[in-house]
């Protein structure tokens, strides 16, 4: 029974270390990433926490800080490179151990033809607690890169 109890004890306490992982995959955190955190720039930073690597959450946290003042280096949605539209049916597909490429729908109207459009999500971590540490969107350019310039990390 003490045994028993004790492991009940041990999981619950190690429980919140993976929850604030993105996934225990690649692939998982991609998922999250795109359903849970779509809007991360404009998130709170103390809400991303454990989910986003920290050199991308530093820098996020400079963001947060800048955008008081007006608009900085995100000027538009990382996940589009775009300011208008929406990202609609994803999918993902495996592209190396940490890396994940998006395909998703580009509507920009309703009434007109939608894009398909791809992006790639990298991940740092290991031991099933992975977290987001890059988007390098549609054209091609690389959050961390743009905000580590910005910056001047």
């Amino acid at each position: 029974m003490k045994r028993t109890l004790a492991l009940i004890a041990a999981y619950a306490l190690a429980a919140p270390a993976h929850a604030a992982c993105l996934g225990e995959t690649p692939l998982a955190a991609a998922q999250a990433w795109f359903r849970q955190h779509y809007t991360f720039w404009n998130e709170p930073t103390t809400t991303l926490g454990d989910a986003f690597a920290p050199p991308l959450l530093r820098l996020l946290e400079r963001e947060q800080a800048c955008k008081v003042e007006g608009v900085c280096a995100i000027d538009a949605d990382p996940w589009l490179d775009a300011q208008d539209g929406e990202a609609r049916d994803p999918e993902y597909f495996v592209e190396a151990e940490d890396v994940v490429r998006l395909r998703y729908r580009f509507v920009l109207d309703e009434r007109m033809p939608t894009q398909s459009r791809e992006l790639r999500l990298r991940f740092s971590g290991a031991d099933r607690c992975w977290r987001a540490a890059d988007l390098v969107g549609p054209d091609g350019r690389s959050l961390l890169r743009t905000l580590t310039s910005y910056y001047d990390e």
